[in-house]
């Protein structure tokens, strides 16, 4: 079966409205392309990495789809115990490499596939279709109620992305009701727009390499402690590395003072006093943040 490379949405900030878009769920968990021809299934990452093995139950319930063959598109989660989508929990599920744990994390990791695009079926190409053409056969070919879902569709992005901030979720996606499928992010009918969030932290090191800065050791105050929450290299413009290189000698302390495993490999630890506003999608199980971007540097105090 040919591979079919996965329509990208692209990064806005912008709530797209109008009759002519459907909004859905931004699911955060890891892509995956569903191929079954006849006896056969196999789950395909967007950069192709094979993930059958791994995820034996959606497998199961995709071999018994009432059809012959087809390809779908969607996203593998695993909700935690408030039923938002962990990313965690998928990255420890697909992480997973023996056989014995497998069967341990099938029941301690539920797995679902949201489902939210079908690209083939008994071998006509429905890519050229209009989505919403697309999602109706969508529909009927998921007519279970079992781990492989269908989502749903919302007329108003504005509502929905208001619920995603209110449960905490990653964001929305905007689609356009009558595109078709194309590979890439080469068009302009597909859009994502995520719900970021923000702190304020301390800068407690400055990593260095070949005499350049490299990235900020953050922390937050806890209790009237620092702690880790991470690196960030992201927004640190070369104006800035080259001005934190050149104060790095009156900087410099002992120790951060810190608690918590940070890799201290080229790590010049600084006196807590630089603070940085910090953008982050969402915090990891270990309270570390998750694609933390610098904002920029501020007097505000840390909380």
């Amino acid at each position: 079966m040919d591979w079919f490379e996965p329509m990208e949405p692209i990064l806005t900030n912008t709530i797209m409205k109008g009759d002519q878009w459907i909004h859905q769920v931004k699911w955060d968990g890891i892509r995956c392309l569903a191929y079954k021809d006849g006896n056969n299934v196999r789950l395909f990452t967007k950069r192709g990495r094979e993930r059958s093995r791994w995820y034996p139950e959606i497998t199961k319930e995709i071999l018994d789809l009432n059809c012959k063959q087809v390809v779908l598109d969607g996203e593998l989660i695993v909700p935690d115990e408030y039923g938002k989508p962990s990313f965690h929990n998928i990255m420890a599920r697909d992480r997973v490499s023996r056989i014995d744990r497998l069967r341990q994390y099938i029941e301690k990791y539920p797995v679902w596939y949201m489902v939210f695009d079908i690209l083939c079926k008994e071998g006509q190409d429905l890519r050229v279709l209009p989505l919403l053409e697309r999602k109706r056969m969508l529909d009927e070919t998921l007519k279970s109620n079992g781990n492989v879902q269908a989502v749903s569709d919302y007329s108003d992005g504005e509502a929905l992305f208001s619920i995603m901030k209110e449960k905490d979720m990653e964001g929305i996606v905007s689609k356009k009701a009558d595109s078709p499928y194309i590979g890439g992010k080469k068009h302009k009918m597909w859009f994502k727009t995520k719900i970021i969030k923000q702190m304020t932290a301390t800068v407690c090191g400055v990593k260095v390499k070949d005499y350049r800065v490299k990235s900020l050791v953050i922390a937050e105050n806890r209790d009237g402690k620092l702690v880790p929450v991470g690196n960030v290299s992201s927004g640190l413009s070369d104006k800035d590395k080259i001005t934190l290189f050149n104060v790095l000698p009156q900087l410099a302390a002992d120790a951060a003072g810190l608690y918590g495993n940070v890799k201290s490999d080229d790590v010049i630890w600084v006196k807590p006093v630089l603070k940085v506003i910090v953008s982050f999608i969402e915090r990891e199980e270990n309270g570390s943040l998750r694609h933390p971007v610098l904002v920029g540097f501020t007097d505000e105090k840390t909380e």
